[in-house]
């Protein structure tokens, strides 16, 4: 059961990616990682409706807080990350967050991974790079390089690296709950941890309206005065 499932958290993941990199390119990329919490929420909600709410067990809102705090900085991160570069690129360097993620929960929750684990990660991680430097035509050392040359590249290690403890603070608020109320909570969290941000930060040049006020126009960039440089 737990490998369909994986399966299938694996293919909407690069679904998720790919709709990410092109409203990053539509949309302000704050407002990008808003929806993308926000909207997830009436369907967590009925999920959590249908299955029952469980007894919540302590640490149960620190758990989700974190979520919400590490999940905003890795989203986000990679929302900027897939506007400024290839998308080859981002996906083949931001599978390094398995390999941060198998240390991490050996370290806070004490889950040693097994041989055969280690293998896995190590073959999935490897076949995503490769298999993204190959369609993208590049040399295998490319997205490592782009590390000191693109500003994208460098958001997506911040990515990878918060991506890690949203895992683990996502997986401990389930734990305290269900799968359905954690869900829902966690991703609550994140939503109003990222809903002050969206809020305060302008719009940039290029939308046709403000997604928060849309009878206002997004304030055009200042023309220089004539007899200027």
């Amino acid at each position: 059961m737990w490998i369909a499932l994986a399966v299938a958290a694996a293919l909407f993941q690069v679904l998720r990616n790919t709709a990410m990199k092109r409203l990053g390119h539509a949309l302000d990329e704050y407002i990008n990682v808003w929806g993308r919490f926000t909207f997830l929420l009436p369907f967590a909600f009925i999920g959590s409706v249908m299955g029952g709410w469980p007894a919540l067990k302590p640490g149960f809102f620190w758990w989700c807080l974190a979520f919400g705090i590490s999940q905003t900085i890795s989203t986000l991160a990679l929302s900027k990350a897939l506007k400024l570069s290839a998308i080859s690129l981002v996906t083949a360097l931001w599978k390094v967050s398995l390999l941060i993620l198998l240390g991490m929960a050996y370290v806070s929750i004490g889950e040693a991974p097994t041989a055969l684990g280690v293998a896995g990660v190590l073959l999935s991680a490897a076949g995503v790079y490769l298999l993204n430097v190959s369609r993208a035509h590049i040399a295998p050392w490319a997205p490592l390089v782009t590390l000191v040359t693109d500003r994208g590249q460098r958001w997506t290690l911040v990515a990878a690296l918060f991506y890690a403890p949203s895992v683990i603070t996502i997986k401990q608020a389930i734990l305290a709950s269900n799968t359905a109320a954690g869900t829902f909570m966690t991703y609550l969290a994140a939503s109003l941890v990222m809903t002050p941000i969206a809020l305060s930060t302008p719009l940039e040049w290029g939308a046709r309206t403000h997604p928060w006020n849309p009878g206002r126009a997004p304030t055009p960039p200042l023309e220089p005065r004539a007899g200027t440089c």
